[in-house]
């Protein structure tokens, strides 16, 4: 079924109309039938609600959403969305079962909401090409070692230099890709019985070694910027394990020290690099991290960090 066809509905929540047109206009651009509720739930009955996704946005305080995630059933999907970027907020509203989605309320977070909106509809979780302009040219390199991944950052960055990005702009663009291909290559692989592959072995080492199973990278330049997705073939990260190094860090008194956060500090510096931050899993199968970086380069936070766990089929 198209996501046009679609009947899903969903409940979108907000204090003021305006909004809420601004909500369920992105819920019908990403093909479901939106449900418009003020805030106070004025138009629900007492009781658990019942609708399998769920839309919010407030001012950020925290006991509306709370309030919220008291009524929420099991299972249920809660994309949140808020004023402004807040990393410390994603992380702590992102603890609750149900809450796997953070986004702003502006332009940027719109979009993302009607493609999340088209994921939910579908089943359809991976792919950088949804963050992208239709037609766009999305670049494909395949690597299993360090060698390989010094190949590709080159590769990327002369992209991003050809299609006008600033210098700071690549120097995000080439720290997080650097991160996330070092994730993928040496931190997901494991074994038949579950043992991390490179988990003992130190990190000279590991520059010699191949990957089990080729990772992938992908890259598109677009008129607002930049956007990556690595992808691995494992499927080993979660919402649990992003949250807990992104608040380890986040809350360290200490100056953060790679030795001591090791994979843990590489999410976080994406996280405080990239415009949006996607994760697709295939649980045992693939993860893939969508990336979006601003041309301008105006540090205006992390709009989006999102996360989708599929148990189904790999992705092609």
């Amino acid at each position: 079924m198209a996501a046009g066809e679609s009947t899903q509905r969903i409940l979108a929540i907000a204090d003021e109309p305006a909004t809420l047109e601004l909500l369920a206009s992105a819920i019908h651009a990403g093909g479901a039938q939106p449900l418009c509720v003020r805030s106070g739930l004025p138009g629900l009955a007492p009781g658990p609600i019942p609708y399998r996704f769920v839309v919010f946005a407030w001012d950020a305080s925290p006991e509306p959403l709370a309030d919220l995630l008291g009524r929420m059933a099991p299972g249920a999907q809660l994309v949140a969305m808020v004023p402004k970027a807040d990393l410390a907020l994603y992380t702590r509203a992102l603890a609750a079962p149900v809450c796997s989605h953070m986004m702003t309320l502006d332009d940027a977070g719109l979009a993302c909401l009607a493609i999340t909106v088209a994921k939910f509809v579908t089943g359809d979780l991976f792919g950088i090409e949804k963050y992208l302009p239709a037609g766009t040219e999305v670049g494909l390199i395949r690597l299993r070692d360090y060698q390989g991944r010094q190949r590709a950052l080159d590769e990327i960055l002369d992209r991003a230099e050809k299609a006008g990005l600033r210098g700071k702009v690549r120097g995000q663009i080439g720290q997080v890709c650097e991160e996330l291909l070092m994730n993928a290559l040496y931190d997901a692989p494991i074994d038949a019985s579950g043992r991390l592959l490179f988990g003992d072995v130190d990190v000279k080492e590991r520059l010699g070694r191949l990957s089990p199973r080729p990772v992938s990278i992908r890259h598109a330049a677009t008129e607002q910027g930049f956007a990556i997705s690595v992808r691995d073939r494992f499927g080993r990260l979660d919402k649990a394990t992003i949250l807990r190094y992104l608040d380890k860090c986040l809350h360290s008194g200490n100056q953060i020290d790679r030795k001591i956060y090791g994979a843990g500090l590489g999410l976080y510096l994406v996280a405080n690099a990239a415009t949006q931050y996607i994760v697709n899993v295939a649980p045992g199968m693939a993860t893939e991290v969508v990336c979006t970086f601003d041309r301008k380069g105006a540090r205006t936070g992390l709009k989006v960090l999102s996360v989708f766990i599929y148990p189904g089929a790999p992705p092609a």
